[in-house]
């Protein structure tokens, strides 16, 4: 995802791109995309002022955490940069996610780690395959999507044993 900064016109300048997750630096194994990811991307420049702002889209393969199975997920991942040259010394480890800090000479610039960035702040940490899902019989196993089981649902608070006792 690279952009040439001296073939910049002033004004708005459209990229697109189709990456696999491996050109944006994405190495994590459990994280299934199952199209390239699609990326469109505005660059503004007025004089030396340069910002960026699009989109990603991409489809990931997850397990849904309440019934186990395997889905498909659309997500949209929205960024915007600003580009500025010449950091000063104090601002060295300060890092702010949304500036891009540019050698003095123009030349190529990689987006692709700072849109990967964007497009792990997007995958869920529990997925769910869809809301109404019910997940698993927590007895037999038995997915309550596709068929009810027969285990009996009594569950026995063991704090209120003591009472029960009691007034037996």
């Amino acid at each position: 995802m690279e952009i040439d900064l001296r073939e910049l016109r002033e004004g708005a300048n459209e990229y697109e791109w189709a990456e696999a997750p491996e050109d944006l630096h994405i190495r994590d194994p459990d994280l299934r995309f199952v199209h390239p990811i699609s990326t469109r991307m505005t660059v503004f420049k007025l004089s030396d002022s340069l910002s960026a702002s699009g989109e990603t889209n991409f489809r990931l393969r997850l397990d849904c955490v309440r019934c186990l199975e395997p889905f498909d997920l659309r997500l949209t991942s929205h960024f915007h940069f600003i580009f500025q040259k010449g950091r000063p010394p104090s601002l060295r480890g300060d890092e702010d996610e949304t500036l891009i800090w540019l050698d003095d000479e123009p030349g190529k610039i990689d987006l692709g780690k700072e849109v990967k960035d964007y497009i792990l702040l997007e995958v869920p940490i529990n997925p769910v395959c869809k809301e109404s899902c019910a997940g698993l019989c927590p007895s037999c196993g038995e997915n309550l999507n596709f068929k009810q089981c027969t285990c009996k649902a009594e569950t026995i608070d063991l704090r209120w044993e003591a009472l029960r006792a009691l007034k037996a």
